[in-house]
């Protein structure tokens, strides 16, 4: 029996909620349950309870977008930014903020399915033109992580024990270790904190390492 994945959605352009009824209706799996124009009128009905919210970041009510994201993620919903934006700073924003998908307006359908299904089961995604997007962004407080650092912090935040992680890249326990720990210090020199392996699995969904 297939689980359907409740989805509610959140944009001030009616026009828009229209297009994502009918996007939506095509997707194997997923019902969308609301719509609202305003995170206020969302949680006040039925979309309070869908497992996945889709949410614009400029509402145009003054409300601002992390405030936004926190409130949805407090109601238990797993939020995907769906968005015009694509600049970094602003996926970078979302993903800080709670969000653990992000979207943008002119992806496929596909790939917006693919976020919602990788939300519902607890994930982040963001796109493949997003994720290189980010990765070749040269924010201050995107740490300049070497080939090897990446891999391994990719492996790592995956769950994966540190010696799987040497495992898979060919390397001694020690060596991936070294690596973990390079990673650590640059992302806490860039002020992001890295202490935790759930701190690292966000800087990789964030830094578009993981999809």
């Amino acid at each position: 029996m297939t689980t359907i994945i409740s989805v509610a959605a959140v944009d001030d352009h009616p026009i828009v909620l229209r297009g994502l009824t009918d996007v939506l209706a095509g997707l194997d799996g997923i019902e969308l349950v609301a719509t609202a124009t305003s995170i206020r009128a969302l949680l006040a009905g039925p979309g309070r309870e869908a497992q996945v919210t889709l949410l614009d970041l400029d509402l145009g009510d003054g409300s601002e977008a992390p405030g936004n994201i926190q409130a949805l993620t407090e109601a238990g919903s797993s939020v995907i930014v769906f968005s015009a934006l694509g600049e970094p700073e602003a996926v970078r924003g979302a993903m800080r903020a709670g969000a653990c998908g992000f979207v943008t307006k002119t992806d496929d359908v596909d790939e917006l399915g693919t976020a919602i299904r990788a939300a519902s089961a607890g994930n982040g995604w963001v796109s493949p033109h997003l994720a290189f997007v980010l990765l070749t962004d040269k924010a201050p407080d995107r740490p300049q992580l070497s080939p090897q650092e990446m891999e391994a912090l990719r492996l790592y935040a995956t769950g994966m024990a540190l010696k799987t992680v040497a495992r898979k890249m060919e390397v001694s326990p020690e060596t991936a270790k070294q690596y973990i720990e390079r990673v650590r210090m640059k992302y806490r020199r860039a002020g992001r904190e890295a202490d935790t392996k759930i701190d690292l699995y966000r800087r990789a969904v964030e830094d578009g390492l993981l999809d």
